[in-house]
């Protein structure tokens, strides 16, 4: 098999593209903390492998010569989903995006984000700067296939006919078989000077044998891809056609009919009820708000098997919950977990 082959394909999938949100307004003429809460998007990787089936040059001697009648006759590629993986992947949610204004009551709280803006925790340390960037990686050109001679002697490779070419072929495997069996019986004159030369001869007998008899048999060869999905769920989806698989093309975006669709399912156990006041009117506290993230079972499969099934903590469908206004004016120390939004821990004011 050979080396598997990294592919990045990013596709975008129907139900899976978050609606246009209307523009964040910032207060005029007061001093505000803008931070935001996070949505987890889904990086799904599918593994698929590709077969390639090619006769071999005497396929149709096979029976005469080599009593072979499991052989490839005809050219044939196909395709199949060996792996599915599926990994949480956290941004700034707009539809969540806060600004944080002070009063006399509760002066302005020293809100902690990360690079991104979502909400580390109210009186955390900032977080380090990192300015490692990532190298580019480069993939190795694939080598174009050259086209072997046909290992035969000259009385062989000047016959004017094939079936005098599938002859001398088989004649030459029996040759093989007959040189291995002498030396691993040792029914030679002179056996090799240790171990390693017998190995060594052995394999390169066993390769010789492969080639030819690949002339009859054909050839197999498996290549495994990776492609890359990024989908944002912003509400249950039930049996959403995720991607497909066609014979011909291999992995195929949901719209392209000439594949057999493979489905996805997402099902929160439970979805936010919490609507914070959005009447304009100053509030007696800062909008400070964490969440309380959803438990969402994730399912992938093609109507009949399952691929994938996993849970995971999206914010997108948890409750909103707000900080209490209590511990904002005591300073207290609050942390939140960046990647769902949730609360960690609540420190009153000098405590570590």
């Amino acid at each position: 098999m050979k080396p598997s082959i990294l592919i990045t394909t990013a596709l975008l999938l129907a139900g899976g593209i978050a609606p246009a949100q209307e523009r964040f307004e910032l207060p005029q003429g007061e001093p505000v903390l803008v931070y935001s809460l996070p949505r987890t998007g889904l990086c799904i990787e599918v593994d698929v492998e590709k077969t390639t089936e090619t006769p071999g040059e005497f396929y149709q001697y096979s029976g005469r010569y080599l009593a072979e009648q499991d052989v490839i006759t005809a050219g044939r590629v196909t395709y199949r989903v060996t792996g599915v993986r599926v990994k949480p992947r956290a941004e700034a949610d707009p539809a969540r995006t806060y600004a944080v204004a002070g009063s006399k009551e509760c002066p302005l709280p020293a809100v902690s984000v990360d690079g991104r803006g979502l909400l580390r925790g109210i009186n955390v340390p900032p977080e380090k700067a990192h300015h490692a960037v990532p190298a580019a990686r480069i993939m190795p050109a694939k080598p174009a296939p050259q086209v072997k001679p046909l290992p035969l002697t000259e009385e062989y490779m000047l016959a004017s006919s094939t079936a005098k070419m599938a002859e001398g072929a088989a004649k030459q495997i029996y040759r093989i078989r007959e040189s291995r069996l002498a030396l691993l019986t040792a029914d030679v004159d002179q056996l090799p000077a240790d171990g390693e030369s017998l190995r060594a001869m052995l394999d390169g007998m066993d390769s010789m044998e492969r080639e030819l008899t690949e002339l009859f048999t054909g050839t197999t060869v498996h290549e495994t891809s990776t492609h890359t999905l990024h989908l944002l769920p912003v509400a249950a989806m039930q049996n959403e056609v995720l991607f497909r698989l066609s014979p011909l093309k291999g992995l195929v975006p949901a719209d392209d009919l000439s594949g057999a669709p493979y489905y996805i399912n997402v099902a929160p156990e439970t979805i936010d009820t919490y609507v914070p006041d959005q009447s304009g009117k100053k509030a007696a506290r800062p909008d400070l708000y964490t969440v309380l993230p959803a438990p969402t079972r994730v399912t992938i499969g093609d109507g009949r098997e399952e691929c994938f099934s996993g849970q995971f903590l999206l914010p997108q469908f948890g409750q909103l919950v707000p900080v209490p206004a209590e511990l904002l004016r005591q300073g207290a120390r609050i942390a939140v977990d960046v990647e769902t939004g949730r609360m960690l821990d609540a420190s009153p004011a000098g405590r570590e």
